[in-house]
């Protein structure tokens, strides 16, 4: 959950390796974020540069999906009922997908046809999100997510992943760095955010060398 331009992630024993081969420096040792966009991670080779974004996107997107595949999630008891008021057409949207939606932690109490209430949310959306994700989640499938989707599901993880993730220019602690970059190579596709771009790069220390060369 997002909250106070601060995240939290899983702390769960990361048994994925950056790289496969024995260039690879598992441990994250020391991480330096740049600019509040790019954390910079040494390891053996050299260092990877991951896109602090574009990084949040896919641990969320996996997490989601994930939560939505084996239909189990952890949830957040809001302290009090929040009403949601949305179109005709918006409500029977939410209809079709509050399954999925409660799948990934969403808790909902009864609608009078014009509102939704929802009494918890996924642990990694606060409060102060939660209409934004749902007008992009409903906005995003009125109109089609313009990347490939396989399911329904699918197109409502990549939504759900656009606003919770860590922005850009967001200050994060050298702990939340180094959760970050574990919790991106624990994915099962750690190298290209859910809408494709890049999460990372490598720069060698051969390169490096030969910028100093000249």
């Amino acid at each position: 959950m997002l909250k106070n331009d601060t995240i939290h992630l899983e702390s769960d024993e990361v048994t994925a390796s950056l790289f496969d081969g024995d260039e690879v420096e598992k441990a994250v040792n020391k991480t330096y974020q740049i600019h509040r966009k790019y954390i910079v991670n040494p390891i053996k080779s050299g260092m990877v540069i991951v896109d602090q974004h574009r990084a949040h996107q896919r641990v969320l997107y996996e997490q989601f999906l994930t939560n939505m595949t084996v239909h189990h999630a952890s949830s957040q008891q809001l302290l009090f009922p929040l009403q949601l008021h949305f179109s005709k057409n918006e409500m029977v949207l939410i209809a079709e997908l509050k399954e999925a939606l409660i799948n990934t932690g969403f808790v909902f109490g009864e609608n009078d046809g014009e509102s939704i209430t929802i009494l918890g949310l996924p642990t990694r959306v606060s409060e102060s999100e939660v209409s934004v994700v749902l007008e992009q989640l409903l906005s995003d499938l009125h109109n089609g997510i313009p990347e490939n989707s396989f399911s329904q599901n699918d197109s409502i993880a990549k939504s759900l992943a656009r606003s919770p993730a860590v922005k850009t220019g967001m200050t994060l602690t050298e702990k939340e760095q180094e959760n970050l970059v574990n919790g991106l190579f624990a994915c099962k596709e750690p190298n290209v955010s859910p809408f494709q771009k890049p999460t990372f790069i490598t720069l060698r220390v051969e390169d490096l060398d030969k910028k100093f060369a000249l």
